[in-house]
């Protein structure tokens, strides 16, 4: 009888909820309907938080000991930190405006003994700085009565990606590897949406691709410098590289309506973003310190909430 209770409750309630929004807002199986011009306008703000991983070709050092004999090699893996996304929107006959921006940073450390002689320590940090800017506009397409909507956008994309590799002996830094990427230009794309839930709180399958070109402008260094006992003289040199990327983009996720009246609503999505950075340039191993093309992936979990007027 105690269960029976507890079901009828939690039924009452999504009727309530239902009802309650059916009276606020528009069916659920309408859509802010392709109009003419100056209709009504609508403005949201949101904020995402990002939990993604830095996957970058295998980053290995070989550091050199005394007389040439020892090396060790210091192996940098992937891992998973926090970022955050923020953006707003601006729609009018069905013309949307999306302007967002991304940052991500990421710091790894290792550390061991090397020598011959007498042993060494060693520590080297990897520190990882992403930051992206989106500028969109898209025309949104209704269909189906409502229930779907297709976007097609065009846009402009900006990313700065500043790495920094730092070794340190004793506490003094000995080596200094800073990469940095600045890269802008036009992308393509679309979001869809699809509402597979209309009851309680309605729920909708939302997906977005995006493909960038990029031109992109690498600039790196080296600085190194051991004790007179170590092998390595010191290197000391700057270089500059220009090259095009392609930045692939997907999202795929479920978006929840919170709350809806007629100047107010709220929704919140969970999903999956994954992009890719092509013809990404790296550093290389010391001492020659060779540099080659490869692909930097960001990838994991994307959890938004979202304000609209």
């Amino acid at each position: 009888m105690k269960r029976l209770k507890q079901l009828m409750s939690v039924a009452l309630l999504c009727v309530t909820a239902s009802l309650s929004a059916q009276n606020c807002c528009p069916p659920q199986t309408d859509c802010n309907p392709c109009c003419d011009w100056f209709s009504d306008c609508e403005f949201s703000v949101f904020g995402e938080y990002l939990y993604w991983d830095v996957c970058r070709n295998s980053r290995t050092i070989a550091v050199q000991a005394t007389g040439g004999l020892n090396t060790r090699n210091f192996n940098f893996a992937s891992k998973y930190e926090s970022g955050y996304r923020v953006g707003g929107s601006f729609s009018s006959s069905c013309w949307n405006l999306c302007v967002r921006y991304a940052s991500l940073n990421v710091t790894k450390s290792t550390e061991g003994l090397i020598g011959t002689q007498a042993d060494i320590m060693q520590l080297y940090t990897d520190k990882f700085d992403y930051q992206s800017l989106d500028i969109q506009v898209g025309r949104e397409i209704c269909f189906n009565k409502g229930c779907g909507t297709l976007t097609p956008f065009i846009g402009f994309r900006a990313g700065w990606i500043d790495e920094s590799l730092n070794g340190y002996s004793d506490g003094v830094l000995r080596l200094l590897a800073p990469n940095s990427l600045n890269a802008y230009g036009v992308s393509l794309g679309a979001n869809f949406d699809w509402k597979i839930w209309t009851t309680c709180i309605p729920v909708s399958f939302v997906t977005r691709g995006t493909i960038a070109l990029l031109k992109g402008s690498n600039g790196a260094g080296e600085h190194l410098s051991y004790d007179t006992a170590g092998v390595l003289t010191l290197i000391d040199h700057q270089m500059k590289t220009c090259n095009l990327m392609f930045v692939p983009d997907i999202y795929v996720g479920f978006e929840f309506d919170l709350f809806c009246c007629d100047c107010f609503w709220a929704n919140a999505q969970i999903g999956y973003e994954a992009q890719l950075w092509a013809s990404y340039l790296f550093a290389g191993a010391t001492p020659n310190f060779t540099r080659g093309l490869g692909n930097l992936s960001l990838n994991g979990l994307v959890a938004r909430f979202q304000v609209g007027f």
